[in-house]
């Protein structure tokens, strides 16, 4: 018996319908089966890496006495939450197979999610691999007739694990060790630390410190009014080692600028050179997932995670696209071999685009189709399925519409400009005028509107003047301008710096390592996170309110994030290399090396564990230099703050010094109320005893005010409970 094991559900029923089965009749409870063979599937991960409670239950609670934890491996697993049941399914199949077929996606995570529910099962039985990249028959099919070895994918589910396992060793490890010793301090809230997550924060807190404490200058820009052969050209002046510029290159020196103005204006003037070249623009790449979300972002204002659950569902529910968590721009020669059918399939789906396609050429020589450029993923692009009759909500159809356009593209001609750059030299000084005029308009027919250029200051075709024709400056204008802040980042601009983090590094050698992990992905550059994992990322930075706000700003078209006085001081405490992208440049370099087999997995967290060990030894010795919250101190032991508490009938204080002080006060508003007198354990009686386990009774106040009720102190062991009689417990109406 053969069994398959699918990531998902709605790739089993491909399998399936491609083995010859009917997924629509022949389902079974968490599997399909047609003769001898079997098609179950995970539900994305079906295991978890265990918590450090599950190695030590005394590691739930969290101190500083038990911190660093060592990393274990190889780690145990638990089953997740919620998927016990369909684990349970999967490993009676693995129990009864021949053989396997693992058909996780084709990317190390996909590879580890099947590879370690096998390890958890201590499978022998023989396995092959399947990638799928498209749900629709005729490619499941082929991938079906070009099974391979599993042992060719260990690389990657190594490389995936090796990851997983130090994430969540830096993670759990630093993230105690900085909140325990900032509460020291008053602070209440969890400093998650995150090896990508940190270095999010970390680039959000520079581009809010640059507009915080950017401080408003001006520089200045001058443009010449030339009379050269009967025509008046405008040009602007290129400023030279003479002027004093900013670090752009701009002029910032009122005096200089008025006096170049006085001593122009008027002057002899000629023609020193005239360029003329033609530019021709190729259609864009087809898209990867980050592109397709930052394009759709501009353009909508769409969430990354709202543009990945719409292409889940195109690639799942309407099998239109391809697989969608692709981190490629690249197709192969499948794709041009079947261009006909794929904008046949994009005609029925939206029959606006059918002249389109009509004039497009009948092949492609575009730079995209490069088999070489594949390894696990291709670009997204439509299926060869037809959408006809298929419902897409809005954010489907532009989505949908935004690949086909693409792919579309790929069979039209460039774009052809032509490009004039004209030189006026006047007392020694250069003024430029450009001017650009689109010839063809190529591919750029499909974007109507879309890729406009700026306008020209010159009517007059600047192509037809003469070299060394002299005249006169008739004028110049002097502009001011103000210097802008970087901008904020928005889910756009900050998924893009996630694929291009590099850049957020000092040390260029660093630099370097994490650049050539992406020497082979088109726009990506020094990238940190996955396809897979940055707009899950993104989501849970916007929920880190007390360290990032995400709001409105004026100015913006979609809302900005900022660090909060609590997030830049966070980054302030934190080591350098863990505010910026450096540790995930250290690590890409060990886990190329353990995906080509030069490194194992023990050498790579064993240095893991040494970074851990002496960042934990030093926030211990040295603590934190948070500043202290603006709290009340605790008025019980006049040491502690009382800090704001999340409780099960909603918020409370309590003091920051427990479970040493157990003082706690109501919330009023968000702040304490102190005029109750601080909740203190209630006191166990000296003369009520419980006649069940002898410990005393305690008399608790009830919910009605002025009512009490009596416990025994010995809860929850004992949970015997009487009503309150004139201040004793009623034994007589029994317990509660």
């Amino acid at each position: 018996m053969r069994v398959f094991i699918a990531e998902k559900p709605s790739l089993a029923a491909a399998i399936f319908k491609g083995l010859g089965g009917n997924p629509d009749t022949q389902k079974k409870d968490g599997y399909y089966q047609h003769g001898q063979d079997v098609v179950t599937w995970c539900l994305g991960h079906l295991l978890a890496l265990c918590d450090p409670e599950d190695y030590n239950i005394e590691h739930k609670k969290w101190t500083l006495s038990y911190l660093p934890l060592t990393t274990v491996y190889p780690p145990r697993m638990k089953p997740r939450k919620g998927a016990e049941k369909q684990l349970k399914v999967v490993l009676n199949w693995i129990g009864k197979a021949d053989s396997i077929v693992h058909a996780g996606d084709p990317d190390p995570e996909g590879c580890l999610l099947v590879d370690e529910v096998l390890t958890y099962a201590q499978n022998t039985k023989p396995v092959q691999r399947v990638l799928i990249a498209d749900l629709n028959d005729k490619p499941v099919k082929a991938a079906l007739a070009n099974l391979q070895p599993n042992e060719h994918f260990q690389p990657l589910t190594q490389k995936a694990l090796a990851r997983a396992v130090a994430d969540q060793s830096f993670g759990y490890n630093l993230t105690r060790a900085y909140t325990l010793k900032a509460r020291e301090k008053g602070f209440d809230e969890v400093l998650n630390i995150g090896r990508v997550l940190t270095a999010m924060i970390g680039m959000i807190n520079e581009r809010t410190l640059a507009n915080l404490n950017h401080q408003k200058s001006f520089y200045y820009e001058l443009f010449g009014h030339f009379e050269l052969g009967g025509h008046i050209i405008k040009g602007k002046l290129m400023p030279g080692e003479e002027f004093e510029l900013d670090d752009k290159g701009r002029m910032i020196s009122s005096l200089e600028v008025a006096a170049t103005k006085e001593a122009d204006t008027g002057a002899k003037a000629n023609i020193s050179d005239i360029e003329q070249k033609t530019e021709t623009r190729q259609p864009p790449m087809p898209f990867n997932l980050s592109k397709l979300q930052i394009e759709a972002s501009k353009r909508w204002g769409y969430k990354p995670k709202e543009v990945l659950d719409a292409l889940q569902s195109l690639y799942e529910k309407h099998k239109l696209l391809t697989y969608p968590r692709s981190d490629n721009q690249y197709l192969s020669d499948a794709h041009l071999e079947n261009r006909d059918s794929i904008l046949s399939a994009i005609k029925g789906t939206l029959s606006h685009l059918s002249e389109a396609i009509d004039q497009a050429a009948p092949t492609s020589n575009h730079k995209s189709f490069n088999a070489s450029k594949i390894e696990a993923h291709h670009a997204i692009v439509p299926t060869e399925k037809s959408g006809a009759g298929i419902e897409l909500n809005e954010r489907e159809r532009n989505l949908y519409e935004l690949v086909a356009k693409r792919f579309i593209a790929l069979f039209y001609p460039g774009s052809v400009r032509d490009k004039v750059a004209l030189d006026v030299t006047c007392t020694g000084r250069c003024y430029r005028a450009t001017q650009t005029t689109l010839n063809k308009q190529g591919w750029e027919v499909l974007f109507k509107g879309e890729h406009q250029d700026e306008p020209n200051q010159n009517a007059l075709d600047l192509a037809s003047l003469t070299k060394g024709t002299e005249g006169t400056c008739t004028q110049v204008d002097m502009e001011q301008r103000e210097t802008k802040p970087p901008k904020y980042f928005d889910d756009a601009s900050l998924l893009k710096a996630m694929t291009q983090a590099a850049k957020f590094i000092k040390d260029p050698e660093l630099r370097k390592t994490l650049e050539a992990k992406d020497k082979d992905t088109a726009g990506e550059n020094g990238s940190i996170g996955t396809e897979a994992t940055r707009s899950g990322h993104i989501e849970k930075v916007g929920k880190l309110t007390h360290l990032v706000s995400l709001g409105k700003e004026k100015g913006y078209k979609n809302p900005v994030y900022k660090t909060t006085e609590a997030g830049q001081e966070f980054c302030a405490l934190l080591p350098d290399e863990i505010v910026r992208p450096d540790i995930s440049a250290i690590w890409e370099g060990s886990l190329d090396k353990i995906s080509k087999k030069q490194l194992n997995i023990e050498s790579f967290l064993h240095d893991v564990n040494q970074y851990i060990h002496n960042q934990v030894e030093h926030v211990k010795t040295r603590g934190v230099p948070f500043v202290k919250r603006n709290g009340i101190t605790c008025p019980t032991c006049q040491q502690g703050t009382l800090i704001k508490r999340p409780g099960k009938h909603g918020p409370f204080h309590a003091c920051n010094r427990y479970p040493d002080c157990k003082t706690t006060f109501p919330d009023d508003n968000g702040q304490p109320n102190l005029n109750p007198k601080p909740r203190q354990n209630a006191t166990p009686s000296t003369e009520e005893f419980c006649k069940q386990c002898g410990n005393p009774l305690v008399r608790r106040p009830g919910k009605k005010e002025g009512s009490f009720w009596w416990g025994c102190s010995g809860f929850p062991q004992c949970k015997v409970r009487f009503f309150d009689q004139d201040g004793k417990p009623d034994r007589d109406r029994g317990e509660l």
